[in-house]
């Protein structure tokens, strides 16, 4: 579970000393037992649960989620709209908003699951509103997805930059997208699209005799998303009588239909938007999932680290955002966190996906972002590196992973309850100090090592 929110802003006075302006009113408390809920149904899904007639025309997804809520409300959780306030400033020309995020409740998440799978299955229908009432869709289906059993589907980051962008305005315009403007942001759908794209270069099914990579225990790979096993399941795999392997099989359902990562092992690392040049269609501006393509090739990190360990600059704006976490039935834990920071300088991101399947492997993927705030450029006291250049956003990826029985060479614990994120056993180093002594692998040929994004 996600811990409590550890937002902090300081007071509109000290934002102002610095030249930057609070985009909402004083955030309130909020209380992350409330915040881990699902949000309540809508009132056809009550008037279902309740046996009642429903003057809303109502999917087979939302009968599906009221057979799954609770018999007497319909309810998962909370029986009240719970509204979460955003957090946000305005500085060097950038909007920077986060947001947390109640838990998806099932009809969003249904609808999501549909949108993985014609993801998943190379659907040329994406952008329709899938509402699992589309036989057609339906029967095309040749893997099924689930996404994690806590997904936070409203949580964002978003940084977008505006040229022109100087006025005291206290609000974000929510619908100003299409606007000369340059946004990354980080939000649990894209992450999980890509997680969702990577299955189209899957095997449906598993192969007993398939080579492994060193690092990972599974049966073939595609930009890092793999179908790990457990321990038992390989145990049993190796038992079963092989010709009752297709025991279930029909003419509509296949053996392999719910053959998928997992884990949740996204190669995500962040959605870049861009102003379109020379009004390109929409194909040749959103060529891939998260316009991965718009990110140019770096030989080395340009990100200077000692300018966010300079204590002399305050902390404008810093927030820790859970996108989603599961616990991978029983076997482990999977968590995606996004947490930022923004000082007078420059503003900073670090995320990290972390995945532990007990006795099978450890898993850590990061991606680092940095920008340095325009006015900044010749401003500086000479502690930036000239290669450095203002409103441009450099980004640093290491992906790192062990198999379990290779801690101990490692000198690392083997005990699965030092690698716990709610807490390390007793007498040993913190998770984040461990995750950086695993050893580095090799990231998918699309994903630079350093990269940037030159600010429009």
């Amino acid at each position: 579970m996600a811990p409590p929110s550890r937002r902090r802003i300081p007071p509109s006075q000290t934002l102002t000393a610095f030249g930057a302006i609070p985009l909402y009113p004083p955030l309130q408390s909020v209380n992350h037992e409330v915040c881990c809920t699902r949000a309540s149904p809508t009132p056809a899904l009550l008037a279902l649960a309740r046996g009642q007639p429903s003057r809303t025309p109502t999917s087979t997804s939302v009968i599906a989620a009221a057979k799954r809520s609770s018999p007497l409300t319909g309810a998962s959780a909370s029986s009240k709209e719970i509204k979460i306030q955003p957090n946000g400033i305005q500085i060097g020309g950038w909007k920077i908003k986060t947001q947390n995020s109640t838990i998806g409740d099932e009809i969003k998440m249904e609808e999501l699951t549909v949108l993985l799978e014609a993801t998943a299955n190379d659907s040329h229908d994406k952008t329709t509103n899938y509402s699992g009432t589309d036989k057609q869709c339906t029967a095309k289906r040749k893997r099924r997805l689930c996404p994690p059993e806590i997904t936070f589907l409203d949580a964002i980051v978003s940084f977008q930059y505006r040229k022109n962008c100087t006025s005291n305005n206290n609000t974000i315009e929510e619908n100003d997208r299409d606007v000369l403007t340059t946004e990354v942001r980080f939000t649990a759908q894209d992450a999980l699209l890509e997680w969702a794209e990577a299955h189209m270069y899957l095997e449906l099914e598993q192969k007993e005799n398939v080579a492994q990579s060193p690092a990972s225990p599974h049966d073939g790979e595609s930009r890092g998303v793999s179908i790990i096993r457990t321990v038992d399941a390989k145990i049993w795999s190796s038992k079963r009588p092989q010709d009752n392997i297709d025991v279930i099989t029909s003419s509509t359902l296949r053996k392999s239909e719910f053959y998928y990562d997992w884990t949740f092992s996204s190669p995500y690392a962040g959605t870049v938007h861009c102003p379109p040049i020379n009004n390109l269609n929409s194909e040749e501006r959103e060529d891939n999932v998260n316009n991965r393509r718009k990110w140019q090739h770096l030989e080395q990190s340009c990100i200077p680290f000692h300018l966010l360990t300079d204590t002399t600059q305050p902390i404008l704006l810093y927030d820790d955002i859970h996108l989603y976490e599961d616990d991978l039935h029983d076997n482990g834990d999977v968590s995606l966190n996004i947490k930022i920071r923004v000082m007078p300088r420059c503003w900073y991101v670090l995320q990290r996906l972390f995945v532990r399947v007990d006795h099978v492997c450890i898993r850590c993927r990061e991606a680092r972002y940095f920008c340095l705030f325009e006015h900044d450029s010749v401003g500086g006291d000479g502690d930036i590196n000239k290669d450095v250049r203002a409103n441009t956003i450099y980004r640093d990826v290491v992906w790192r992973e062990t198999k379990w029985e290779e801690l101990g060479r490692l000198g690392l614990p083997m005990d699965p309850a030092a690698w716990r994120e709610d807490g390390n056993a007793a007498g040993m180093p913190p998770l984040a100090t461990l995750l950086t002594k695993l050893p580095a692998v090799p990231l998918p040929a699309d994903l630079p090592r350093f990269a940037f994004v030159d600010v429009h």
